[in-house]
């Protein structure tokens, strides 16, 4: 996988989209959303209308068995630096993707990463959290139907279902707030910043930007996507880009693989001159499904961050397919004690 691809793919893009439509020393300072902190998780959430069909039963979980426990990843050593880029301080980012508007199954968040900028050290971690992950959900306050546990992609829907805003973007905050919250009762990880991208757009941007050119490794097809996807260089329009990227012909690990290929290969075409002649146009279209608390400022100084770390100290990493197996209502179970582990070994928990 490309070390960069994801990280300079999402921050150049909204380093782009935010400088062109703001303009003041006022502005570059201030949040370009809400902190996910701000309010009580309860304010957010009322019932849902009883119409909605109720889950099924949440099974008891039978209980692992005992796993040799792996070392952690050699940590990289810390440097003695300050003030890299601006900022003397490491953040963890939740970054999102929303598929409301996938035409199939359950809806959640498509894309789950969280990263860790670590100014002083020089140092980005990418960690890729799987959808179908089996989560608990207790205490949430996730009511009318009640839901305790469920997957971790659907942990998004079921939050911003139960949002008391209106505007599309301040829904998208809900339901990344509840995203948070599980992550850090399931994975100990904390949020300081997040940013979410509503992905049902994702086919108008494409093809807004004239496709996107890439080397499709294999041929790539199942029923879900109903297309076929041949192999080879070729460019991809917005249907079949969405399409690639929702393809599961093997397992949700082959698809965040899939991901990082397109993601590359998108980041690549924002660069082209000509794509950045369309930029104001696609700020115009786009700029009400990105969701942030990250300030002008901050956005500019984790783009330095990207072009300053050495590629060395850009690691990206996640659940390992190996620590799960099949878990409740098609989901999969994870091994709690290995996952933790390797986030311990790689410094996104104490």
């Amino acid at each position: 996988m490309k070390s960069r691809s994801l990280l300079v793919f999402v921050f150049l893009g909204l380093c782009l989209l935010v400088f062109i439509g703001w303009v003041g020393a006022y502005a570059y300072q201030q949040r370009l959303g809400p902190a996910l902190e701000s309010t009580p998780m309860d304010v957010f959430y009322t019932s849902v209308p009883q119409a909605l069909p109720s889950l099924t039963p949440i099974p008891t979980a039978t209980p692992e068995p005992p796993t040799e426990t792996p070392a952690p990843p050699t940590p990289i050593p810390p440097t003695v630096q300050a003030g890299v880029c601006g900022e003397t301080t490491a953040w963890n980012i939740l970054i999102l993707g929303s598929d409301a508007g996938a035409p199939k199954g359950l809806k959640g968040s498509d894309l789950t990463r969280l990263l860790r900028a670590d100014f002083p050290n020089r140092r980005v971690v990418v960690y890729a959290l799987p959808r179908e992950l089996w989560v608990e959900t207790a205490d949430l306050g996730l009511v009318n139907p009640t839901v305790n546990a469920t997957r971790l992609g659907q942990v998004f829907h079921e939050g911003r279902l139960r949002s008391l805003q209106f505007a599309k973007l301040d829904t998208l905050v809900d339901g990344t707030r509840a995203t948070a919250r599980m992550l850090s009762s399931n994975f100990q990880l904390s949020t300081d910043h997040y940013l979410t991208v509503d992905l049902q757009n994702f086919p108008a941007l494409v093809d807004a930007i004239g496709g996107i050119p890439i080397y499709i490794p294999e041929r790539t097809t199942d029923p879900w996507i109903g297309m076929v996807i041949q192999p080879g260089q070729q460019t991809l329009n917005g249907t079949q880009a969405a399409a690639y990227a929702r393809a599961i012909p093997d397992s949700d690990f082959g698809r965040i693989r899939r991901n990082q290929l397109l993601m590359e290969a998108l980041r690549q075409r924002l660069l082209d001159p000509q794509v950045w002649e369309k930029i104001p146009q696609l700020y115009t279209q786009f700029k009400q499904v990105v969701a942030t608390d990250l300030s002008l400022e901050q956005v500019n100084h984790l783009a330095c961050l990207l072009r300053e770390v050495p590629t060395s100290a850009v690691i990206q990493d996640g659940v390992r397919q190996e620590w799960t197996s099949p878990g409740p209502q098609g989901s999969l179970s994870w091994n709690r004690a290995n996952v933790l582990n390797q986030l311990r070994g790689l410094g996104l928990i104490p």
